[in-house]
């Protein structure tokens, strides 16, 4: 049997296998329509539920594994929704449109694609989450008081720099090019 780095078992876990996986960091323990992710020692690192066809993802925030958790999750198409009763951060599975890439980041890291690239490329717009949707990002201001103002059709969101933001990116494949020369 291939022995499972950290990342491959974080997949494993995230595609809701449901059978005991593990290696010398993590291991997953599955229980009746449930996964539990943990660490060594037994640090709960995040629960997977099935609840009929949809599947949450809930990830303990201050988990020595929460940022490789988060990075396999997005790229799986899972984005965080918001926080549990248990002040775990939920994530459910949010199709990603074709030919875009998801990042979960401060909103200074968005702010700074937008201004060095995007904001020049109005034909592939960056996306952010509106409810069951995501809409394009007109405009981005930095305020005062290290505040973001978010311009997106019909209104405008104020974040804090270090407020974390789902966003969307065209692929790197997807980027117009200038030919050199």
């Amino acid at each position: 049997m291939n022995k499972l780095d950290d990342v491959a078992l974080i997949q494993k876990f995230v595609e809701g296998e449901l059978s005991f996986l593990a290696n010398q960091n993590l291991r997953i323990e599955p229980a009746f329509n449930t996964a539990q992710l943990l660490a060594k020692k037994g640090e709960l690192v995040a629960t997977a539920k099935l609840v009929g066809r949809i599947r949450a993802v809930l990830v303990r925030q201050s988990s020595t594994y929460q940022e490789l958790v988060n990075r396999v999750l997005v790229s799986q198409q899972y984005m965080p929704t918001g926080i549990s009763d248990r002040g775990l951060v939920q994530y459910e599975h949010c199709p990603i449109p074709s030919g875009y890439e998801a990042n979960y980041t401060e909103v200074r890291q968005l702010w700074k694609s937008w201004r060095s690239h995007y904001s020049r490329h109005a034909n592939a717009p960056l996306l952010i989450r509106s409810g069951e949707t995501w809409i394009p990002v007109r405009k981005i201001e930095f305020g005062q008081d290290s505040n973001f103002f978010i311009q997106v059709p019909g209104d405008e969101r104020m974040l804090c720099a270090t407020d974390r933001i789902i966003w969307l990116s065209p692929a790197e494949s997807n980027i117009p090019t200038v030919p050199l020369g």
